[in-house]
């Protein structure tokens, strides 16, 4: 143990998560608020312990603590469904919550972890955009554009930020990613205008598919650097 007592802050943040999230499900009955909340109160601790620890992976291993996060973030869809109606609506709005819980834990096994050979950072990237593609169409044919949209933006980002830093692009290849961002935000507001109904959910899906690729872009690259 360290000076920092990164142990000591992991035990704090399980316990503040336990109690905190323990006492929603109690209250409320609703188990995806109760991981919600438990991940808000805990995930700061867990984040500092992490960070302070010179081997978090000794307490954490990161392959388990994936499947953990898995087991809660497909946790959070099935009790939103049992909740809400439609079931398509209800997976759309716990979405954002379950990414919201699952992508710190995968960014930490990604980062102190070896992923499997299979998942080479290409793989990773194309497989989030398709999805994140698939979420703004889903979320704009159910009504839920914003859900869809955070939830698109969430995958997008987490994808390309995997797929930079396990293989730093061109300069080139990053400008390409904003140009086709702003391409695909275009075409979706020109469908937006063009279609009857309400053009909200097309304007929200086009904000994701501009900022998707400068986040990518603005957290993958440190100032200054030079990646010709």
């Amino acid at each position: 143990m360290n000076r920092y007592a990164p142990e000591l802050a992991l035990v704090a943040g399980a316990l503040l998560g336990v109690v905190f999230g323990g006492f929603v499900l109690f209250s409320v009955g609703e188990f995806y608020s109760a991981v919600v909340v438990g991940a808000a109160f805990g995930y700061p601790f867990v984040a500092y312990a992490v960070h302070t620890d010179t081997d978090p992976t000794t307490v954490l291993p990161p392959r388990p603590v994936v499947a953990v996060g898995g087991l809660l973030g497909g946790g959070i869809l099935v009790d939103v469904v049992r909740l809400f109606s439609p079931p398509t609506a209800a997976l759309l709005f716990g979405l954002p919550f379950a990414l919201g819980v699952v992508l710190p834990l995968a960014a930490y096994a990604a980062r102190y972890g070896s992923p499997p050979a299979w998942l080479s950072p290409r793989r990773v990237e194309w497989a989030c955009t398709v999805g994140a593609a698939g979420l703004l169409a889903a979320g704009i044919a159910a009504g839920a554009g914003v859900s869809g949209a955070v939830s698109a933006l969430l995958v997008y980002v987490a994808g390309g930020v995997f797929a930079v830093r396990s293989a730093p692009p061109s300069r080139r290849h990053q400008r390409r990613r904003l140009v086709a961002g702003l391409v695909a935000a275009a075409g979706l507001v020109i469908v937006g205008v063009t279609t009857a109904g309400l053009p909200d959910p097309w304007v929200t899906a086009a904000l994701a598919a501009v900022f998707g690729p400068l986040l990518v872009v603005a957290l993958s690259a440190p100032i200054g650097a030079n990646t010709t």
